[in-house]
């Protein structure tokens, strides 16, 4: 900002601000004096807009007044209390309407296990209330897409890739800060990445940019070195992932919040690893025993088709038997009735040949030709003289003709 001096040049010379002029130029000033500093938490208080507390050394009077806006408290996301040793970031400045000199916080971190055991306890109690915690989303069945967040300097990816199953999981791995500065903005940048792309698929077919699952990893660490993984804003981010998300975050006591927040939670990556593989397990492991069921389901079904077919084959036999036997008790039959025929046919055809040498033996013909002769009068055989009177004409019947004569 610059200023006019010009206006305010009285005419002894002198030049004379405004109030606020003359605060504003002492701001800017200070501007050039932001810094971190380190201190005692004391007469913390908090509004929906505002929050301010003070800074004290342990062993001096010395006091700084800190200020910050709500939503930027709860966006630094770590909790304070009087008592507590933190390090903050800020700008200092006067502020015009009380005159009041204080510090404009921009970040803040709890200093000393103590410190930080408190921040941590705070925002767990404030969360647990919240239900932030009770959350739990089933992993998706056969994961396949991982989105991977942590660092590349550290070998916890080479475990995870190392202890997966040869299942051709795909990786997409976002490099971030898993502790000190710039970890929570890298941590919420990595998230806010992988939430973009699967809420851009939303509601459309499942496609190959699509994410079963987001995995948090890192080696393990004492709680100082877990700040970013107890920040409120990761936290909530975490929460508020549309991505299933495993957290795999190595830890001395306390379980970082982000892992408690986190749809499920392993201390190693190799514990990520069996986790995202157990999700295969109804197929590898089931398919053998599916395929176990199948084959003894089809070899009961064999077993009992080849019982039926033994017993139609059984059945069928005996009524091939008994086939044969009534075809037997037939054939025997009809053999014993053409026999009884061809009996009958010879006592017919003795029969015949009897009647027919009687026959020969009384034909007339066969007498006529032995010499014999047939004497007819009026067509009458003549049989006595008594029956030819004279005058009577005979006829007499010889084997070649016949011969006329009148009776004198």
């Amino acid at each position: 900002m610059q200023f006019d001096f010009g206006k305010n040049l009285k005419e002894s010379g002198e030049i004379v601000l405004s109030v606020s002029e003359y605060l504003e130029r002492l701001n800017l000033a200070l501007g050039g004096e932001a810094g971190f500093v380190e201190g005692e938490v004391m007469g913390f208080k908090a509004s929906p807009q505002w929050v301010f507390f003070s800074l004290k050394d342990e062993n001096k009077d010395a006091v700084l007044s800190c200020g910050l806006l709500a939503h930027e408290y709860r966006r630094i996301g770590v909790r304070i209390e009087d008592g507590m040793r933190i390090k903050i970031f800020g700008n200092p400045r006067i502020t015009a309407k009380s005159g009041r000199f204080g510090m404009w916080v921009k970040s803040i971190e709890a200093v000393g296990e103590g410190s930080l055991k408190k921040a941590y306890e705070l925002l767990f109690k404030q969360l647990t209330q919240e239900g932030l915690f009770a959350r739990k989303r089933a992993l998706p069945e056969f994961i396949s897409r991982i989105a991977v967040i942590s660092s590349r300097d550290g070998v916890v990816l080479q475990d995870l890739r190392k202890n997966l199953r040869k299942l051709n999981f795909r990786i997409s791995f976002m490099h971030t800060s898993v502790e000190g500065a710039g970890a929570v903005a890298g941590i919420l940048r990595a998230l806010q990445y992988f939430a973009r792309l699967h809420q851009g698929s939303a509601g459309q077919t499942k496609s190959y940019d699509d994410y079963d699952c987001i995995v948090l990893i890192r080696g393990g660490g004492s709680l100082e070195s877990m700040q970013a993984f107890n920040n409120e804003e990761v936290v909530r981010a975490i929460y508020a992932s549309p991505i299933p998300v495993i957290a795999g975050i190595g830890h001395d006591v306390d379980v970082p919040l982000s892992a408690l927040v986190s749809d499920a939670m392993a201390s190693t990556p190799t514990g990520v690893a069996h986790m995202i593989n157990s999700t295969w397990d109804a197929l590898t492991l089931g398919l053998p025993q599916f395929e176990m069921q199948i084959v003894n389901g089809m070899n009961t079904a064999i077993y009992r088709w080849k019982n039926r077919v033994d017993l139609l084959q059984s059945k069928m036999l005996n009524y091939f038997t008994q086939l044969f036997r009534a075809f037997d008790l037939v054939a025997g039959q009809l053999s014993r009735a053409c026999e009884r025929v061809g009996e009958r046919i010879s006592a017919i055809r003795e029969y015949l040949h009897r009647t027919e040498r009687l026959l020969t033996l009384s034909d007339p013909i066969r007498n006529l030709k032995l010499g014999y002769s047939l004497t007819y009068v009026a067509g009458r055989v003549l049989k006595s003289k008594k029956d030819a009177k004279i005058g009577d004409t005979l006829e007499t019947r010889v084997s070649d003709g016949s011969i006329k004569s009148k009776v004198q």
